[in-house]
């Protein structure tokens, strides 16, 4: 079996966009593994697959983070990787990772949808290939006309839409039992110049606060004042849970109600200058696609990731310790409903680790603080995972904190006393919430009670995951040595 970097390296696991996976493929992994004597294995989920090439920069980014925290203990250590239809835009600022020529220098004069983002798209999403090139063609002429706004987002709605038996329409939401189940998000169906308007306008709410030096992070401790913290939850969670983290980047998410209620509409969108609006646009159709791989997470980790895990565990003493990051964590998590597929006894994870987990702060909850009925998606999941189950956040990850509560908001939310950032809310943002548990502690804090007796263990990772680069803030900034310890210390308890 390969080595790398002290790691034995068993390559990858691959799925389809429909979960589809090679058996033959998954026994010769599993069949490795097994011949292996390797005691703890990684199995690590994310999103950046633009490429082969993307693929094991982050894969190798992974192992070095790891190997590093083993510090040359890893004799008995390995990592699998899980490869699935997924990518970035290569402007995301991922560590290790170039963005293409076309993406440097000046963001006003650079193309807003480079060759290589363009071409990952269409591989990616075979079936959009129409919606798409409409998408490009706006986004590159970006034309001064009202009507261009009203073909963009029918093109949007085409690029997203599934027939009503498609099961990946049932991975829109992370809670369920709701009164009004919802899955179609509000974005694509408010006024598009509105919505343009409104993510502009949260990306410069970004640029402004970073800017007058809100990147930095902010807790509530004695040496701080209470008011720089977000009051926001029940009084019972913040007895339980303690505070939240310090308050989004913008103020556009602490508003209640959804964008309708208080976003540009009429005639303020309409003054609103066209090179704006198409800033705004780009920012839209990104999240868009994030919106469709992340039902496609959901749908890959339950059906693919999550019947696999038990095979390569089976009849061994192989430890799992599955790690998620960003869409990846959402795979992650989804796999935990897949591990009882098989109506078999299913086998618990010996860890799982959510880094700046891209799905709702209400996943695992048992019941919805804003709702009379519903839970999370993922309630009473948790006990499958024998030993710790850890959540980075960071209130610095801006496109956890500000970006994707605006692309989360589904239509009909009548939630009107609660804030887009209480309700949308995202793991990544503030961790787990809606279940009862401990406070959370920093990056790097030793947690004195054996995390596996606590249902979770919130981590704020701020002091790291943390960046001025615009959209995506801190969100791919996972590959800290404080990070990988925290995964060496999730494998040995």
């Amino acid at each position: 079996m390969p080595q790398s970097n002290g790691f034995q390296d068993f390559g990858a696991l691959r799925f389809g966009s429909r979960a589809q996976f090679e058996p033959a493929h998954v026994q010769e992994v599993c069949g490795a593994v097994h011949d292996s004597g390797v005691r703890d294995l990684y199995v690590v989920v994310h999103g950046a697959h633009n490429d082969a090439a993307t693929s094991e920069t982050v894969d190798g980014a992974f192992r070095e983070l790891l190997a590093e925290a083993w510090d040359g203990a890893t004799q008995d250590k390995g990592m699998l990787a899980v490869h699935w239809p997924s990518l970035l835009f290569r402007d995301e600022g991922v560590p290790g990772l170039a963005a293409a020529p076309e993406a440097a220098g000046d963001p006003d004069t650079r193309p807003w949808l480079t060759p290589e983002t363009a071409d990952d798209l269409r591989r990616h999403l075979p079936d959009s290939a129409g919606p798409l090139a409409e998408i490009a063609e706006l986004l590159t002429a970006r034309p001064a006309q009202a009507r261009a706004f009203d073909d963009f987002g029918s093109a949007l709605r085409r690029l997203a839409e599934l027939p009503l038996q498609d099961r990946a329409a049932e991975f829109a939401a992370d809670t369920e039992g709701e009164v009004l189940p919802q899955t179609d998000p509000l974005m694509l169906f408010e006024d598009t110049r509105t919505m343009c308007a409104e993510f502009a306008g949260a990306v410069e709410d970004i640029r402004r606060s970073l800017e007058a030096g809100a990147g930095k992070p902010t807790r509530h401790e004695s040496d701080v004042d209470a008011s720089e913290v977000s009051e926001e939850g029940t009084l019972l969670e913040s007895r339980v849970a303690g505070p939240r983290p310090a308050d989004p980047l913008s103020e556009r998410v602490r508003r209640t109600g959804t964008v309708a209620a208080g976003g540009p509409l009429g005639e303020s969108a309409r003054a609103t200058d066209f090179a704006e609006l198409w800033a705004g646009a780009r920012e839209l159709f990104r999240q868009v696609v994030r919106h469709v791989l992340r039902r496609r997470a959901g749908l890959i980790g339950e059906a693919g990731l999550g019947p696999c895990l038990p095979m390569l565990a089976q009849g061994t003493e192989v430890r799992l310790h599955l790690v998620g990051h960003g869409l990846g964590a959402r795979m992650a998590g989804f796999a935990l409903r897949g591990l009882e597929a098989s109506g078999a006894e299913p086998v618990t994870l010996s860890s799982l680790t959510l880094l700046q987990a891209e799905m709702s702060h209400f996943a695992f909850a048992d019941i919805l603080p804003q709702q009379v009925s519903g839970h999370g998606a993922l309630w009473n999941r948790q006990r499958l995972v024998q030993g710790p189950l850890l959540c980075t956040f960071s209130h610095l990850d801006s496109h956890l904190g500000v970006l994707y509560p605006l692309s989360a908001q589904m239509i009909g939310d009548s939630a009107e006393l609660a804030t887009s950032v209480r309700k949308w809310g995202a793991l990544g943002f503030d961790g787990i919430q809606g279940v009862e548990g401990p406070p959370p502690v920093r990056l790097g804090d030793e947690v004195e009670e054996d995390p596996r007796g606590l249902p979770y263990v919130n981590v704020d990772a701020s002091e790291v995951v943390r960046s001025d680069d615009l959209p995506m803030g801190g969100h791919h900034q996972v590959f800290h040595p404080a990070i990988g310890r925290l995964l060496r210390r999730a494998a040995e308890c």
